[in-house]
């Protein structure tokens, strides 16, 4: 009876005592709260492949390589060795081990080597704040522990420390030391790789690789061994996995981080794991070609090149070559090809043929006209500077005549070139439309090629826009459907069909290859030279050029163009992405016989099958027969004069037009030689009247009048200076340039 008091006092007594210990943490804990986000550091960048290989790691925000471990790992042979090591008791105390605390204090009194008593708890603590080790510190981190310990698992006090831990320099985490020293995931590494990491933290400096020189510092297989040898003398490893372990040789991997898509790596800021949907092997690959393909354009001082390929259906890139080598220091290698503002040459035509087919300005075998275009005193000229007269949309397109693209354009009006643009977001596009004039059909706007892939891909995916990405888990934006199916189809197969004669120099890279849609750009002197292609899985931009742009420059007397020197390696990469399926032919398509006759006056003289979209009528618009046209069709001799019009519902507009100057050409200087007499030096002087009456006045400064006849070219002697003319019709409607004459 005594005894069973005795007891019972005693428990009551442990209980109060527990009572009051869980009191006191209870009131210290609401004074001092456990802030345990200081133990989440900012961590690494792990990028992956679209086969989840790891592609490349990118440091912390802060300068270190923490790479978070992950929980499977705990479950393995990792868990077994670090807490043998650190802390066999770990699963038992509560964050401080008494007994140790009293056996370091014994040891440290007694001996001159000093022992530690921290639990894995403590160091975790210790973590959070980093601060000297005095007497306070020490009772703080033991209280820190207890609350660690009320607050977390074991499993996740444990993660805490392999994920903070120091394996030196700024390198923090197990993972992130697995990754450094011997190149592979913790999942990956022996019980030696093991061993010899865990003993790194106790002293970081001491124990983590170096390259040695000399032979005082201990080989990292030395201290493997040692750790080894006391895990063994716990009996916490067989004698079998001790003499595996300890008669392995390992060695550490000095290496640089793995970083196989540099560009990508500079522009991803997120941390952990990011997925993309890079095809690593296709990829280097087509890094290979551009390397390859910049050696031997030296000649034509063009340095550097970038590639892209997106898969249409995803819109996923699978390519991403910024540069043909992100170390070539000497030509910027480090510059991003694929986000750059570059010109996009003729690249940008497909557009505008398919919103004019789409408002019923042409089919693919209507004629246009390739004339003289003048256009408030901006005057664009074909690449050959010279004009082919009466071709058809087909053959505008596929030759990239500059002069019926412009027009066309003009005629669409709010459904314009720039109006598509502004439609996909284009992100250069930052000015109003009268900012770039016609010149936007043509080129005359920075495009990154990126952006010109996207809209090409558009072309591929039936007229429906979105954004490309090389994150696969990313949230999509809406699609926009900008074009019809049925324009897109009719744009592609007269991209896919451009006459032959006219890639020689890519011919042997064309025979054989499946169907492909492309558009070539040349821009101004040639800066950026582009070729963009496409079929129903994939689309592919190439540019060559300088980021310094300067401009390239002829070989042997051949000059650069988007065709010779970007479409051998378009076609090259589509070869490396395999045969390629064609467009099946979408619903709202018919073959139907049209009029091809520039004016029909009573009927239609010459009628050709063609291919239409149903429910879009033909636009009979007045304005496609502007006075260079008018003009043109007069000197042709098919049109006798403007007075053979009189039964067209549009002659009163086309009688309205001032007369038109053909020669000489407004705002040019003009040269002679100042040793010919005055008879070998006279002006052209060529005027077309749209009035009934076909008497026109030529007004020269301030010199009398001189009477002539619309179409009929004179000659006349202009003095080397500035000189105001005038030509004026019956109507008195005026037209007025200024050239300049000079003699040398």
């Amino acid at each position: 009876m005594l005894h069973e008091d005795y007891y019972m006092k005693l428990i009551k007594y442990s209980l109060s005592v527990l009572l009051l210990i869980c009191m006191i943490f209870f009131f210290l804990n609401y004074l001092f709260p456990l802030n345990s986000n200081r133990l989440n550091k900012p961590q690494s960048t792990l990028i992956y492949d679209n086969t989840h290989h790891l592609i490349a790691i990118k440091l912390s925000s802060d300068g270190f390589l923490r790479i978070p471990i992950k929980p499977k790992v705990l479950n393995s042979k990792v868990k077994k060795i670090v807490l043998a090591y650190e802390d066999q008791y770990f699963e038992s105390h509560f964050g401080v081990n008494l007994l140790s605390i009293v056996r370091a204090l014994w040891s440290n009194l007694n001996n001159k080597k000093k022992i530690g008593a921290s639990t894995i708890t403590m160091q975790v603590a210790r973590m959070m704040h980093n601060k000297p080790r005095t007497l306070s510190q020490k009772v703080i981190e033991m209280f820190q522990s207890l609350q660690l310990e009320f607050y977390y698992s074991k499993d996740e006090i444990l993660t805490f420390y392999l994920n903070n831990a120091p394996y030196g320099g700024n390198v923090e985490g197990f993972a992130s030391a697995s990754f450094k020293y011997f190149g592979i995931a913790p999942s990956s590494l022996s019980l030696s790789q093991i061993a010899y990491l865990t003993s790194i933290p106790k002293n970081p400096n001491a124990n983590r690789p170096k390259i040695f020189k000399n032979k005082k510092t201990r080989d990292i297989n030395t201290i493997k061994n040692r750790l080894l040898k006391r895990i063994k003398a716990l009996k916490l490893l067989s004698q079998e996995d001790y003499q595996r372990a300890k008669e392995e040789k390992i060695a550490v991997i000095f290496q640089n981080l793995p970083n196989k898509i540099p560009h990508i790596t500079a522009q991803i800021n997120t941390q952990g794991e990011v997925e993309t949907s890079i095809n690593m092997h296709l990829q280097a690959q087509i890094q290979a070609l551009l390397t390859s393909r910049i050696k031997t354009l030296k000649n034509f001082n063009i340095h550097n090149a970038s590639a892209i390929v997106i898969e249409n259906k995803s819109m996923n890139i699978v390519a991403y070559v910024a540069s043909q080598d992100f170390y070539d220091a000497k030509y910027g290698g480090q510059n991003d090809g694929l986000k750059s503002l570059v010109s996009p040459g003729s690249t940008l035509k497909p557009f505008v043929y398919a919103r004019a087919l789409e408002q019923g300005l042409i089919t693919p075998l209507k004629k246009v006209f390739d004339v003289p275009l003048f256009i408030a005193g901006y005057q664009p000229l074909n690449y050959s500077k010279e004009y082919l007269g009466e071709v058809t949309a087909t053959e505008a397109l596929q030759l990239s005549l500059n002069i019926p693209a412009v027009e066309l354009d003009r005629l669409l009006k709010n459904k314009s070139l720039y109006a598509l643009l502004k439609q996909a977001d284009i992100s250069s596009l930052t000015q109003s439309k009268s900012y770039y004039g016609a010149s936007l059909t043509l080129g005359g706007l920075g495009l990154p090629l990126k952006e010109n892939a996207q809209l090409f891909a558009m072309l591929a995916n039936g007229g429906v826009y979105q954004k490309a990405s090389y994150l696969k888990n990313r949230t999509k934006e809406k699609p926009k459907k900008i074009l019809s199916p049925q324009s897109t189809y009719l744009v592609s197969n007269i991209l896919a069909d451009a006459p032959r004669l006219s890639f020689s120099s890519t011919w042997e890279q064309m025979q054989s290859m499946s169907r492909i849609a492309f558009k070539t750009g040349t821009s101004a002197h040639a800066k950026d030279l582009l070729t963009i292609g496409y079929t129903p899985k994939y689309t592919v931009a190439v540019w060559f050029g300088n980021f310094s742009g300067a401009s390239s420059k002829k070989n042997q007397g051949v000059s650069a163009t988007g065709l010779k020197i970007a479409s051998p390696t378009l076609f090259k990469i589509f070869r490396l992405l395999g045969k390629q399926p064609w467009f099946t032919k979408p619903k709202g398509i018919i073959k139907k016989d049209i009029c091809q006759d520039a004016i029909v006056l009573k009927q239609c003289k010459n009628y050709v099958q063609d291919e239409v979209i149903v429910g879009i009528k033909p636009k009979e618009v007045c304005q496609n027969m502007r006075a260079e046209v008018l003009s043109y069709l007069q000197k042709q001799g098919k049109l006798n004069s403007i007075t053979s019009l009189k039964n067209h519902r549009c002659y009163q507009e086309w009688q309205s037009y001032k007369p038109l100057i053909t020669s000489p050409i407004g705002g040019k200087t003009y040269t002679h030689n100042q040793l010919l007499p005055k008879e070998f030096k006279k002006t052209k002087l060529e005027c077309y009247s749209f009035e009934e009456n076909s008497t026109i006045y030529w007004l020269i400064d301030n010199q009398a009048p001189i009477k002539s006849t619309s179409g009929k070219a004179l000659y006349h002697y202009l003095s080397p200076t500035m000189h105001n003319i005038s030509c004026i019709d019956e109507g008195a409607k005026v037209r007025k340039i200024r050239i300049f004459n000079e003699e040398l």
